[in-house]
């Protein structure tokens, strides 16, 4: 999306500066007029992408945090930051959000308009904020929230990087040796043998190039189809079909779900206000309507813990602990001790995934290697053998 730097005369006559995402001018043109300003000047400065990497959200809320608990408004905490660091596409959304809150927008609200940066868990957390005035608890647990999904991320990389490296090199391996190998052991075994190949090398040499030569143009249209929208959501719908995985995926939706609503809770929203922001979240279809019929039954009169009991994909764990804190008019401290324990549970998952990775893409990198003995070295062993004697 295109950053735009822009002059402007507003309603007081006085001149301002910015900058803004946008488009293109006209969008530009539109938003200014909303702020009643006069445009003088506005240009084109460079295309930024739409994505802000984890980490720059993760150093942007802990410089914030830092700043408020030292005595920083939020406004000179954002145009501090923005004055040393070095996303532009961050900074310019930034230089946005300051010029909203100046003009006397709330910080949901401020927030809510990069949407495309934002996502629903923190522009909800920072609306949460209004309703207390706390707004330092509730930057510090949109940090802790972020430190975690660092944490995933991590976790999740240490687990597949290796076996995948592994895999690569092999399969580098297997079409290097049959490209630079495969000619040479076919006029060696033909000068033995009298034009006699082994059927395995026949279609190592033959038959795999054709099969690589074939799986190009699906490989590549896949590599440039995953990254849009609808290729990640064709990509979650298989991995759902997948029981291992789609386990861990609802595991990990219920594990938002349940730190979002202990974050309102504890930021003292009530129950279905603090409900809904959790379930706005929620991506997972199946388990966002399920969590939806629980919220109307608890609007009906339901008790909490008996209209978590009535859907389907609750484990039991979790509802014997929602009982329990409502029980004990505590569910702030529930969710939070619930949350806590998935992300333990996920964590664990997570490794053991990438253990089971490990071993079946070694063992398919075994087999490469096996191949390639069989189909290749083999029949230069064999003539090496026979000119010997």
């Amino acid at each position: 999306m295109p950053i735009y730097k822009y002059k402007v005369l507003t309603k007081n006559g006085k001149k301002k500066d910015g900058a803004i995402l946008a488009d293109n001018f006209k969008c530009v043109y539109d938003i200014l007029h909303k702020k009643h300003c006069h445009p003088i000047e506005i240009k084109r400065i460079y295309f930024a992408s739409q994505k802000v990497a984890l980490e720059d959200l993760l150093t942007f809320f802990m410089h914030i945090n830092f700043q408020l608990k030292c005595g920083v408004n939020i406004n000179d905490a954002i145009d501090s930051f923005s004055d040393f660091h070095g996303n532009k596409t961050l900074n310019a959304t930034l230089l946005d959000i300051s010029n909203s809150l100046k003009e006397g927008e709330s910080i949901g609200e401020a927030f809510q308009k990069s949407h495309f940066i934002f996502d629903e868990v923190i522009v909800g957390m920072l609306k949460s904020a209004e309703n207390t005035g706390n707004t330092i608890e509730v930057i510090s647990n949109i940090l802790s929230f972020l430190k975690l999904q660092m944490d995933w991320k991590n976790n999740v990389k240490r687990a597949i990087i290796y076996p995948i490296f592994i895999m690569v090199v092999a399969l580098l391996v297997l079409v290097l040796s049959i490209v630079f190998l495969g000619p040479q052991v076919t006029s060696l075994v033909q000068n033995c043998d009298g034009g006699e190949i082994p059927q395995l090398t026949q279609f190592a040499i033959n038959v795999l190039p054709k099969i690589s030569e074939f799986m190009i143009f699906p490989l590549m249209l896949i590599a440039f189809f995953l990254p849009t929208k609808k290729g990640k959501k064709i990509l979650a719908q298989v991995m759902l079909k997948i029981p291992k995985i789609s386990q861990l995926i609802i595991k990990i939706s219920m594990w938002q779900f349940c730190k979002i609503l202990s974050i309102a809770l504890n930021a003292k929203l009530d129950f279905i206000p603090a409900l809904n922001l959790a379930i706005e979240t929620i991506k997972l279809d199946s388990l966002k309507s399920e969590l939806q019929n629980i919220r109307d039954n608890i609007i009906d009169g339901y008790k909490i813990a008996e209209s978590f009991a009535l859907g389907n994909l609750i484990p039991r764990d979790i509802l014997l602990a929602i009982y329990v804190g409502e029980d004990g008019n505590d569910l702030p401290s529930s969710f939070h001790h619930i949350s806590k324990n998935q992300y333990k549970e996920i964590l664990f998952e997570i490794k053991s995934l990438g253990q089971f990775m490990s071993i079946g893409l070694t063992f398919f990198t075994g087999l490469i290697f096996v191949f390639i003995l069989c189909s290749l070295f083999y029949p230069i062993y064999n003539y090496v053998e026979m000119a010997g004697t």
